[in-house]
């Protein structure tokens, strides 16, 4: 009995970002996202499909920020094209709640989520982000 197991790309990336959704497989252009220097941000990055289980990587500008984020795994066991055959379907969930605290220098540089299965093109999700300054108010008397 010969086995095969194909490799599977990536599906789709959507990242959600203070409840602004952007999704999309392949997506060139890229959103802008407002948020306030120092104000807790809650981003997640959700993965469809990809066999073996792709590898998720979250970045700003340069920066990889994967550690900051909290990883869930949901296989799901499916029924295949006959003869018996089933296959795992993979959704992979990162995400941070309020542990995203954006600064001045993080402004107009762009957050990516990434999703690759080896050998496969590579799917990426893209926001701009937009940092707001907080203003100092000096009050002199």
């Amino acid at each position: 009995m010969l086995l095969l197991i194909a490799a599977e790309s990536v599906e789709s990336v959507v990242i959600i970002l203070n409840n602004i959704t952007r999704k999309s497989s392949y997506a060139s252009e890229v959103q802008h996202v407002k948020l306030v220097e120092g104000t807790p941000a809650s981003v997640s990055c959700t993965v469809t499909g990809g066999y073996p289980l792709p590898q998720v990587t979250i970045i700003i500008g340069n920066n990889d920020i994967t550690h900051l984020f909290e990883t869930f795994i949901n296989q799901t066991l499916l029924q295949g094209n006959g003869h018996g055959l089933r296959y795992i379907k993979y959704e992979t969930h990162l995400w941070t709640s309020l542990r995203y605290l954006p600064q001045a220098d993080a402004d107009q540089q762009v957050l990516h989520c990434s999703a690759e299965v080896t050998g496969l093109q590579v799917v990426i999700q893209r926001i701009q982000l937009n940092i707001c300054c907080k203003s100092l108010i000096w009050l002199s008397i």
